[in-house]
């Protein structure tokens, strides 16, 4: 007999008809006994914002990486066919399955007596609660990464063994095993497509890697495009991948090579370093006033070792950065200078475009927007300042527009510092008014 194949899939809603689609599927293998023959799973391009990242963890830069769902499509119904399809909550799972297999065009009838759902079944076998984590936690069955694909696949599949030992004898085993056999699949080609896991963007080394062939550097451009480039994409303490492909493109047009584009960065986490020193970035220093304490608060500041940590930089960087700004702070406080510094920074007015699925909700950033005088808007123009989003790497329109157009996308974080900061202004020209 050819089995089981437990299904999950992770996605960026509830509603197929709404526009929601498949974000990650995982498949396990389970005979007829109920032990595991194999596993399988990939993420997938949903070609749009990955809806709320906080449950499911996804990165929108590893599924930027990934196939999309019609290229997934050949391997998936290999896996499938033959078998009877199972998962927690079926009817979830086979709808959206109808709409990703129609929407890459394949004709498949996905037909509910193939299917068993243990959700179902938990109500015949299970007292209490009917979700996954409460039938694993009754019965015994390890249920590790929640919320994945692949992790929701596996202890569906040790929900079922538990089923089939219990009660192996019943007659649905047999009705699905007969509708299963019927079920006719339109396989379509075999592509060679390759799975995409989770992590998938962070194993192809650091970014400034593109930088160490020679023959790659082009012509004319500035190391000042380069670091207004910079100063953008660390809004949020974070280089997206879109802006990592940016900043790599602009060190070539200004014929900057790694070593080059390295000493870029190290004035730059100086220049950083004073700022936090200054007072600008944090008020982590406290109450230190000799240069040593002062030294050992500045090199243990956590948005130093961020940025640090994004330009492949380590603890040793950040402590030469602070060395570096505590001895330009001394020569400025002996000369008198003036030390001027230009910062990305709202302005009343300013029109603010949130995007995607985050921690607070819609009404309430609005509204915070509009209490530090800003404008949210709907969409993306020339004129949007800002776009706020969960994920800087997100795929929805209005990020891809905003890239396009040029405009920063930072984190939500990043985003409460920058209002932090629009009142600190505010309240300093009233002061002075």
């Amino acid at each position: 007999m050819p089995g089981f194949a437990v299904v999950d899939l992770e996605t960026t809603g509830f509603s197929p008809r709404l526009g929601d689609r498949v974000a990650e599927v995982a498949v396990v293998l389970v005979d007829d006994a109920g032990q595991v023959e194999d596993e399988w799973c990939t993420l997938v391009n949903p070609g749009r914002d990955l809806g709320p990242q906080h449950v499911h963890g996804i990165a929108a830069a590893d599924v930027a990486l990934a196939p999309a769902f019609d290229r997934v499509a050949p391997a998936l119904l290999r896996l499938l066919d033959g078998r009877v399809l199972v998962a927690h909550n079926a009817s979830f799972d086979t709808r959206f399955l109808r709409a990703e297999l129609g929407r890459a065009g394949v004709a498949a009838a996905i037909d509910p007596l193939a299917c068993v759902c243990t959700q179902q079944l938990a109500g015949r076998w299970l007292t209490g609660s009917r979700s996954l984590a409460a039938c694993c936690a009754t019965v015994g069955v390890a249920h590790d990464g929640v919320h994945s694909a692949l992790g929701d696949a596996r202890a569906t599949a040790g929900l079922l063994a538990h089923y089939l030992d219990v009660a192996r004898d019943d007659e649905c085993w047999d009705v699905a095993r007969a509708a299963a056999d019927g079920v006719c699949w339109t396989l379509p080609p075999s592509l060679d497509v390759e799975p995409v896991r989770r992590g998938a963007s962070r194993l192809h080394g650091h970014w400034l890697a593109a930088l160490d062939d020679p023959t790659a550097r082009e012509s004319p451009g500035t190391a000042e495009e380069y670091l207004a480039l910079l100063d953008l994409a660390l809004l949020d303490r974070y280089v997206s991948h879109t802006e990592r492909s940016a900043l790599v493109d602009a060190a070539r047009r200004a014929g900057l090579g790694r070593s080059d584009v390295e000493r870029l960065h190290r004035d730059h986490l100086a220049t950083l370093a004073r700022d936090v020193l200054d007072g600008a970035g944090s008020s982590v220093l406290g109450e230190r006033v000799d240069d040593a304490g002062v030294l050992d608060a500045l090199a243990a500041d956590p948005t130093l070792h961020e940025v640090a940590g994004q330009l492949g930089f380590d603890a040793d960087d950040v402590l030469a950065a602070s060395q570096s700004a505590l001895g330009a702070r001394l020569v400025d406080e002996a000369s008198g200078g003036v030390r001027p510094r230009e910062r990305f920074a709202l302005a009343p007015g300013d029109e603010v475009v949130l995007t995607g699925s985050m921690r607070r909700t819609r009404p309430a950033w609005e509204d915070a927007v509009r209490r530090a005088g800003l404008a949210p808007w709907a969409y993306v123009t020339r004129r949007t300042r800002l776009v706020v989003t969960a994920d800087p790497d997100s795929l929805s329109t209005k990020a891809r527009t905003a890239r396009r157009y040029g405009i920063p996308i930072v984190t939500e974080d990043a985003f409460a510092r920058l209002l932090d900061e629009v009142g600190r202004t505010t309240e300093g020209v009233a002061r002075s008014a």
